[in-house]
């Protein structure tokens, strides 16, 4: 019962950990390269944090099979903390650079692991970093233990300087992130090499990912504030990870001919009530994982499609036509209209570039709707 209350806040960590595990699962906007990392950055602090406890209980078993056990769990254990602390330094780097390319380039600050898992190789021969003793199965530092913290400091001092040198490009939120990587872990592994008995050093790490969670994951304007539809930064991070992927997409940018008229005649309110029905319509026909929908701004809406969707562009905005058209609120507006521009993505475009494209394309399909009508009148 002492062994249990002893690792109780390991117990209460993982709780924690897998609590914020099934979150980010169920959210449809985990998608990015750097939602990817912490979504590993999650599962290693749960395997650290589970690891723990279960060395010091196995720890002076009687048997071959905890003697064997002792080496195989100890070993995963000790190399979980040089990846979660390259997988830190990834994450934060991405957020400060936003270059996918740069984090492969330093083989995701793996470098202190590639070294520790050597030592690991030939520490069942040469055991410089601990031993098992056979007999008792009790754990027993080596003499060179002291390098599995020591070699990963290193990446800490890397991001001070990199803090220091890029400080102005960094937002609020990013320089309280990467302060909070660097000073809760190193004080809790700091707090554990001089006391070995306290173990803080992976409940530490599993509240700066709560922290980061709240400062990074969750207050980033993820979601229009009127409509509920994905916002414009969301989505510039959705078509981002595409291009990265190299995944082929169309877009597809809508907005409302006469939207003036609604917000003239009948009020903002009015106007606003007709934004979140055009958004419910946009909600129900691309509610699978091959579509992606946001608000730009205003009355203009962008819509991604992955190239192995069902159905062509054209088909999807005569869809959207149609559904507004039958809609219990929108019906209310016969003179609403809808103007759209598609494109599939090149390959070679900006997002920017790519934007605009779309804005071009729907604003001359707006174009000959008021030449139609000039005709008709």
């Amino acid at each position: 019962m002492d062994q249990f209350v002893r690792f109780d806040i390991n117990f209460y960590s993982i709780i924690l950990l897998l609590i914020m595990l099934g979150i980010t699962r169920i959210k449809k906007d985990i998608f990015s390269f750097s939602s990817s990392i912490f979504l590993s950055i999650l599962i290693v602090n749960i395997l650290g944090s589970l690891l723990e406890p279960i060395t010091w209980f196995i720890d002076g078993q009687v048997g071959s099979t905890f003697y064997f056990l002792g080496y195989a769990i100890n070993t995963i254990f000790i190399l979980c903390a040089p990846v979660i602390v390259g997988l830190w330094a990834s994450y934060l780097d991405y957020k400060l650079f936003s270059d996918k390319r740069r984090i492969q380039k330093r083989l995701f600050y793996q470098h202190s692991t590639f070294a520790i898992l050597i030592l690991l190789m030939m520490n069942y021969y040469y055991p410089v970093l601990f031993t098992i003793e056979q007999g008792t199965n009790n754990y027993i530092y080596g003499s060179l233990s002291i390098l599995r913290f020591i070699l990963v400091y290193p990446v800490y001092l890397y991001f001070v300087y990199i803090v220091i040198k890029n400080r102005k490009r960094a937002s609020s939120n990013i320089i309280i992130g990467i302060m909070i990587f660097l000073l809760v872990p190193t004080s809790g592994s700091m707090i554990q090499l001089f006391f070995p008995e306290i173990l803080f050093t992976w409940s530490s790490l599993a509240l700066s990912v709560l922290v980061i969670y709240i400062f990074l994951e969750t207050i980033s304007g993820n979601v229009d504030y009127l409509t509920k539809l994905y916002s414009r930064r969301l989505l510039q991070d959705y078509i981002k990870s595409l291009i990265e992927n190299h995944e082929p997409f169309h877009v597809i940018m809508m907005d409302m001919d006469k939207f003036k008229e609604v917000n003239d005649t009948y009020g903002h309110q009015v106007g606003d009530q007709v934004l979140i029905a055009f958004a419910d319509v946009l909600r129900t026909t691309f509610k699978n994982r091959k579509s992606f929908a946001a608000r730009l701004g205003g009355d203009e809406f962008l819509i991604v499609l992955k190239k192995n969707i069902e159905d062509s562009p054209e088909h999807y905005i005569e869809l959207v036509k149609a559904k507004a058209k039958e809609h219990e609120f929108l019906s209310k507006f016969p003179f609403l209209c809808f103007s759209s521009g598609y494109l599939q993505f090149d390959g070679q475009m900006t997002i920017d570039e790519l934007l605009t494209t779309a804005d071009q394309k729907m604003y001359a399909d707006k174009a000959s709707h008021e030449k139609l009508n000039q005709i008709n009148s």
